[in-house]
Protein backbone atom coordinates (compact mmCIF):
# COMPACT_ATOMS: atom_id res chain seq x y z
CA UNK A 1 0.00 0.00 0.00
CA UNK A 2 0.99 3.83 -0.53
CA UNK A 3 1.23 6.66 0.76
CA UNK A 4 2.21 10.05 1.01
CA UNK A 5 5.14 11.71 2.79
CA UNK A 6 4.72 15.30 4.15
CA UNK A 7 5.85 16.79 0.75
CA UNK A 8 3.02 14.93 -0.78
CA UNK A 9 4.90 12.62 -2.55
CA UNK A 10 4.23 8.67 -2.73
CA UNK A 11 6.46 6.46 0.13
CA UNK A 12 5.74 2.72 0.40
CA UNK A 13 6.36 2.14 3.87
CA UNK A 14 3.86 3.97 5.61
CA UNK A 15 0.58 2.77 7.96
CA UNK A 16 -3.17 3.47 8.44
CA UNK A 17 -2.86 5.60 10.83
CA UNK A 18 -1.01 8.13 8.27
CA UNK A 19 -4.25 8.69 6.35
CA UNK A 20 -6.22 10.54 9.11
CA UNK A 21 -3.80 13.25 9.24
CA UNK A 22 -2.95 13.58 5.74
CA UNK A 23 -6.61 13.65 4.93
CA UNK A 24 -6.80 16.92 7.46
CA UNK A 25 -3.64 18.39 6.01
CA UNK A 26 -5.40 17.80 2.61
CA UNK A 27 -8.86 19.45 4.01
CA UNK A 28 -7.16 22.19 5.39
CA UNK A 29 -6.88 23.37 1.29
CA UNK A 30 -10.45 24.05 0.96
CA UNK A 31 -12.40 26.58 2.41
CA UNK A 32 -16.24 26.59 2.57
CA UNK A 33 -18.71 29.36 3.67
CA UNK A 34 -21.73 28.12 4.61
CA UNK A 35 -24.86 30.04 5.15
CA UNK A 36 -28.24 29.22 6.84
CA UNK A 37 -30.81 31.13 4.56
CA UNK A 38 -34.30 32.24 6.20
CA UNK A 39 -36.97 32.43 3.47
CA UNK A 40 -40.79 33.70 3.60
CA UNK A 41 -42.51 31.79 1.07
CA UNK A 42 -45.73 33.05 1.53
CA UNK A 43 -47.45 28.94 1.12
CA UNK A 44 -45.23 28.27 -1.86
CA UNK A 45 -44.31 24.99 -2.06
CA UNK A 46 -40.58 25.76 -3.05
CA UNK A 47 -38.13 23.01 -3.99
CA UNK A 48 -34.25 22.96 -3.71
CA UNK A 49 -34.36 23.20 -7.80
CA UNK A 50 -37.32 26.09 -8.33
CA UNK A 51 -35.21 28.13 -5.76
CA UNK A 52 -32.08 27.10 -7.34
CA UNK A 53 -32.99 28.16 -10.69
CA UNK A 54 -34.46 31.51 -10.42
CA UNK A 55 -31.27 32.17 -8.34
CA UNK A 56 -29.64 31.04 -10.84
CA UNK A 57 -31.49 33.88 -13.07
CA UNK A 58 -30.83 36.52 -10.75
CA UNK A 59 -27.47 36.00 -10.26
CA UNK A 60 -26.55 35.64 -14.40
CA UNK A 61 -28.58 39.13 -14.70
CA UNK A 62 -26.70 40.89 -11.81
CA UNK A 63 -22.85 39.85 -12.21
CA UNK A 64 -22.46 37.15 -15.81
CA UNK A 65 -18.63 36.79 -14.63
CA UNK A 66 -19.52 35.38 -11.53
CA UNK A 67 -22.47 33.30 -12.61
CA UNK A 68 -19.87 31.59 -14.64
CA UNK A 69 -17.36 31.28 -11.76
CA UNK A 70 -19.98 29.66 -9.49
CA UNK A 71 -22.09 27.69 -11.71
CA UNK A 72 -19.63 26.56 -14.25
CA UNK A 73 -16.69 26.28 -11.06
CA UNK A 74 -14.20 24.13 -10.28
CA UNK A 75 -12.68 21.72 -12.81
CA UNK A 76 -12.24 18.05 -12.09
CA UNK A 77 -9.44 16.38 -13.89
CA UNK A 78 -10.44 12.74 -15.50
CA UNK A 79 -7.63 11.58 -17.85
CA UNK A 80 -7.17 13.86 -20.18
CA UNK A 81 -10.57 15.88 -19.68
CA UNK A 82 -11.64 18.29 -17.10
CA UNK A 83 -14.71 17.76 -16.03
CA UNK A 84 -16.70 21.50 -14.63
CA UNK A 85 -18.09 21.33 -11.32
CA UNK A 86 -19.76 24.08 -9.54
CA UNK A 87 -18.56 26.21 -6.53
CA UNK A 88 -22.10 25.41 -4.48
CA UNK A 89 -24.02 22.99 -2.85
CA UNK A 90 -27.63 23.95 -1.93
CA UNK A 91 -29.87 21.85 0.26
CA UNK A 92 -32.54 22.08 2.95
CA UNK A 93 -31.68 23.26 6.41
CA UNK A 94 -32.38 20.46 9.39
CA UNK A 95 -35.87 20.82 10.22
CA UNK A 96 -36.63 23.66 12.60
CA UNK A 97 -40.20 24.68 13.52
CA UNK A 98 -38.87 27.96 14.65
CA UNK A 99 -37.13 28.93 10.98
CA UNK A 100 -38.55 27.19 8.28
CA UNK A 101 -38.32 27.14 5.25
CA UNK A 102 -34.07 27.58 5.71
CA UNK A 103 -31.66 26.31 2.73
CA UNK A 104 -28.17 25.59 3.39
CA UNK A 105 -26.30 27.42 0.88
CA UNK A 106 -22.30 26.63 0.78
CA UNK A 107 -19.87 27.99 -1.28
CA UNK A 108 -16.74 26.79 -1.76
CA UNK A 109 -13.61 28.25 -2.41
CA UNK A 110 -14.93 31.66 -2.89
CA UNK A 111 -13.61 34.95 -1.57
CA UNK A 112 -15.73 36.80 1.37
CA UNK A 113 -15.79 39.74 -0.82
CA UNK A 114 -18.22 37.46 -3.27
CA UNK A 115 -20.84 37.22 -0.09
CA UNK A 116 -22.95 40.68 -0.69
CA UNK A 117 -23.29 39.67 -4.39
CA UNK A 118 -24.59 36.29 -3.93
CA UNK A 119 -27.02 37.15 -0.94
CA UNK A 120 -27.75 40.28 -3.06
CA UNK A 121 -28.78 37.82 -6.12
CA UNK A 122 -31.04 36.10 -3.53
CA UNK A 123 -32.79 38.32 -2.20
CA UNK A 124 -33.59 39.45 -5.76
CA UNK A 125 -34.54 36.29 -7.02
CA UNK A 126 -37.10 35.37 -4.17
CA UNK A 127 -38.70 39.29 -4.75
CA UNK A 128 -39.49 37.80 -8.03
CA UNK A 129 -41.70 35.82 -7.49
CA UNK A 130 -41.91 31.92 -6.66
CA UNK A 131 -43.84 29.22 -8.37
CA UNK A 132 -46.69 29.37 -11.54
CA UNK A 133 -48.00 32.63 -10.13
CA UNK A 134 -44.57 34.45 -9.29
CA UNK A 135 -45.58 35.14 -5.60
CA UNK A 136 -43.22 37.58 -4.24
CA UNK A 137 -40.96 36.23 -1.34
CA UNK A 138 -38.34 37.20 0.98
CA UNK A 139 -35.26 36.60 2.35
CA UNK A 140 -35.28 37.41 6.17
CA UNK A 141 -32.12 36.55 7.00
CA UNK A 142 -28.55 34.59 6.13
CA UNK A 143 -25.98 33.86 8.74
CA UNK A 144 -23.03 31.51 8.58
CA UNK A 145 -22.72 28.27 9.92
CA UNK A 146 -19.93 27.21 12.07
CA UNK A 147 -17.80 24.00 11.49
CA UNK A 148 -20.48 21.99 14.03
CA UNK A 149 -22.92 23.11 11.60
CA UNK A 150 -24.70 25.27 14.38
CA UNK A 151 -25.54 28.72 13.68
CA UNK A 152 -21.86 31.31 14.35
CA UNK A 153 -22.28 32.51 17.82
CA UNK A 154 -22.25 36.65 17.20
CA UNK A 155 -22.73 36.19 13.53
CA UNK A 156 -24.58 39.16 12.05
CA UNK A 157 -27.72 38.51 9.61
CA UNK A 158 -27.45 39.33 6.31
CA UNK A 159 -24.84 40.40 3.72
CA UNK A 160 -23.43 42.63 6.22
CA UNK A 161 -21.41 39.89 7.67
CA UNK A 162 -19.56 38.91 4.90
CA UNK A 163 -16.42 40.34 6.31
CA UNK A 164 -16.24 36.69 8.49
CA UNK A 165 -13.51 34.63 7.30
CA UNK A 166 -14.90 30.72 6.12
CA UNK A 167 -13.54 27.83 7.72
CA UNK A 168 -11.16 24.92 5.82
CA UNK A 169 -12.54 21.42 6.30
CA UNK A 170 -9.81 20.58 8.32
CA UNK A 171 -11.89 22.38 11.30
CA UNK A 172 -15.27 20.84 10.67
CA UNK A 173 -16.19 18.88 13.69
CA UNK A 174 -17.47 15.06 13.56
CA UNK A 175 -21.15 15.10 14.86
CA UNK A 176 -20.48 12.13 17.18
CA UNK A 177 -19.76 11.81 21.23
CA UNK A 178 -16.68 9.24 21.18
CA UNK A 179 -13.41 8.00 19.47
CA UNK A 180 -14.52 9.36 15.88
CA UNK A 181 -12.43 5.86 14.15
CA UNK A 182 -13.80 3.57 16.43
CA UNK A 183 -17.22 5.12 17.29
CA UNK A 184 -19.68 2.62 15.69
CA UNK A 185 -22.19 5.07 13.36
CA UNK A 186 -24.40 4.50 10.29
CA UNK A 187 -23.79 6.49 7.01
CA UNK A 188 -27.46 8.09 6.25
CA UNK A 189 -28.54 9.20 2.88
CA UNK A 190 -31.91 10.33 3.38
CA UNK A 191 -32.04 12.82 -0.07
CA UNK A 192 -31.21 10.16 -2.98
CA UNK A 193 -27.65 9.24 -3.60
CA UNK A 194 -26.11 9.03 -6.98
CA UNK A 195 -22.96 7.25 -8.12
CA UNK A 196 -22.54 6.27 -10.90
CA UNK A 197 -19.92 3.50 -12.25
CA UNK A 198 -19.39 2.20 -15.74
CA UNK A 199 -22.69 5.71 -16.80
CA UNK A 200 -25.05 3.18 -14.25
CA UNK A 201 -26.44 3.70 -11.26
CA UNK A 202 -24.77 1.85 -8.09
CA UNK A 203 -28.30 0.55 -6.36
CA UNK A 204 -26.35 -0.87 -3.46
CA UNK A 205 -22.97 1.46 -2.30
CA UNK A 206 -21.05 0.04 -0.45
CA UNK A 207 -17.93 1.78 1.95
CA UNK A 208 -15.63 1.74 -1.25
CA UNK A 209 -18.05 3.61 -3.44
CA UNK A 210 -18.71 5.96 -1.10
CA UNK A 211 -14.87 6.92 -0.16
CA UNK A 212 -14.28 7.09 -3.83
CA UNK A 213 -16.79 9.41 -4.52
CA UNK A 214 -16.20 11.64 -1.54
CA UNK A 215 -12.30 11.17 -2.31
CA UNK A 216 -13.02 12.71 -5.76
CA UNK A 217 -15.20 16.18 -4.38
CA UNK A 218 -12.40 16.58 -2.76
CA UNK A 219 -9.94 16.24 -4.88
CA UNK A 220 -12.28 18.67 -7.54
CA UNK A 221 -11.51 21.29 -4.90
CA UNK A 222 -7.81 21.42 -4.48
CA UNK A 223 -5.35 24.54 -4.94
CA UNK A 224 -3.05 23.41 -7.52
CA UNK A 225 -0.33 22.82 -4.65
CA UNK A 226 -1.75 19.78 -3.11
CA UNK A 227 -3.67 18.42 -6.65
CA UNK A 228 -0.89 16.18 -6.74
CA UNK A 229 -2.25 13.76 -3.77
CA UNK A 230 -5.49 13.06 -5.05
CA UNK A 231 -4.66 9.56 -6.35
CA UNK A 232 -2.71 8.35 -3.88
CA UNK A 233 -5.18 9.40 -1.39
CA UNK A 234 -8.02 8.04 -3.35
CA UNK A 235 -5.96 4.85 -3.60
CA UNK A 236 -5.40 4.62 0.06
CA UNK A 237 -9.03 5.44 0.97
CA UNK A 238 -10.15 2.15 -1.46
CA UNK A 239 -7.61 0.00 0.17
CA UNK A 240 -8.70 1.40 4.03
CA UNK A 241 -12.37 0.84 3.14
CA UNK A 242 -12.35 -2.82 1.24
CA UNK A 243 -11.18 -4.01 4.60
CA UNK A 244 -13.29 -2.02 7.25
CA UNK A 245 -16.38 -3.83 8.81
CA UNK A 246 -19.24 -2.65 7.20
CA UNK A 247 -22.78 -4.14 7.03
CA UNK A 248 -24.90 -4.63 3.74
CA UNK A 249 -26.61 -1.50 2.41
CA UNK A 250 -30.13 -1.09 3.34
CA UNK A 251 -32.52 1.48 0.89
CA UNK A 252 -34.14 1.72 -2.22
CA UNK A 253 -34.55 3.70 -5.09
CA UNK A 254 -35.35 7.21 -4.86
CA UNK A 255 -35.61 9.12 -7.94
CA UNK A 256 -35.97 13.02 -8.02
CA UNK A 257 -37.59 14.64 -11.13
CA UNK A 258 -36.98 18.22 -11.58
CA UNK A 259 -37.72 21.09 -14.29
CA UNK A 260 -34.58 21.59 -16.83
CA UNK A 261 -34.77 25.06 -18.50
CA UNK A 262 -32.21 24.15 -20.82
CA UNK A 263 -33.30 21.41 -21.87
CA UNK A 264 -37.06 23.06 -21.75
CA UNK A 265 -38.32 19.30 -20.11
CA UNK A 266 -38.23 17.14 -17.17
CA UNK A 267 -35.11 15.40 -16.30
CA UNK A 268 -35.44 12.08 -13.75
CA UNK A 269 -32.15 12.11 -11.62
CA UNK A 270 -32.11 8.47 -10.48
CA UNK A 271 -30.15 7.84 -6.94
CA UNK A 272 -31.00 5.50 -3.74
CA UNK A 273 -32.01 6.38 -0.06
CA UNK A 274 -31.16 3.87 2.78
CA UNK A 275 -28.13 3.61 4.91
CA UNK A 276 -24.72 1.62 5.43
CA UNK A 277 -23.86 0.84 8.85
CA UNK A 278 -20.23 0.66 10.08
CA UNK A 279 -20.41 -1.65 13.46
CA UNK A 280 -16.42 -0.85 14.45
CA UNK A 281 -16.71 2.65 13.37
CA UNK A 282 -15.18 4.38 10.36
CA UNK A 283 -11.43 3.43 11.00
CA UNK A 284 -9.20 6.49 9.56
CA UNK A 285 -11.49 6.83 7.02
CA UNK A 286 -13.65 9.46 9.10
CA UNK A 287 -12.29 12.59 8.10
CA UNK A 288 -13.28 11.93 4.52
CA UNK A 289 -16.71 11.32 5.48
CA UNK A 290 -16.48 14.41 7.31
CA UNK A 291 -15.89 16.55 4.48
CA UNK A 292 -18.43 14.46 2.69
CA UNK A 293 -21.34 16.14 4.59
CA UNK A 294 -20.38 19.27 3.79
CA UNK A 295 -19.57 19.02 0.06
CA UNK A 296 -21.81 15.88 -0.64
CA UNK A 297 -21.00 12.86 -2.98
CA UNK A 298 -21.91 11.54 -6.11
CA UNK A 299 -24.12 13.09 -8.79
CA UNK A 300 -26.67 16.16 -8.59
CA UNK A 301 -24.65 17.85 -5.01
CA UNK A 302 -25.64 21.16 -6.24
CA UNK A 303 -29.62 20.39 -5.71
CA UNK A 304 -28.89 18.94 -2.33
CA UNK A 305 -28.60 15.38 -3.41
CA UNK A 306 -25.70 13.13 -1.65
CA UNK A 307 -25.87 14.70 1.55
CA UNK A 308 -24.72 11.70 4.09
CA UNK A 309 -25.53 12.01 7.31
CA UNK A 310 -23.44 10.31 10.07
CA UNK A 311 -25.57 9.14 13.41
CA UNK A 312 -25.60 6.65 16.03
CA UNK A 313 -25.58 3.00 15.52
CA UNK A 314 -28.69 1.33 17.63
Amino acid sequence: MTFFDGSGALDGDGGLDRLTPLLFETMGGVTVRPWRLSLTTLGVRASVPMLRGVWGAALRDADPGLYEQVFVGAAEHRGPEAVRLPRYVLRAAPPDPDDAPALDFITIGLEAAQDAALLAAWAVALRRGLGPDRVPCDLKAATLLSPNGRLRAGAEEGAEANSEPGWSLDQARWPLAGDPPVTPCRLVFDAPLRILRQGRLVTAPTLTDIVLSASRRLAAFLPPSLAGRASGLAEAARAVASVTPQRPWQGARTDLVRWSSSQQAEVEMRGVSGSLALPRGPGSLWPLLLAGTWLHLGKGTVFGLGQPAVEPLD
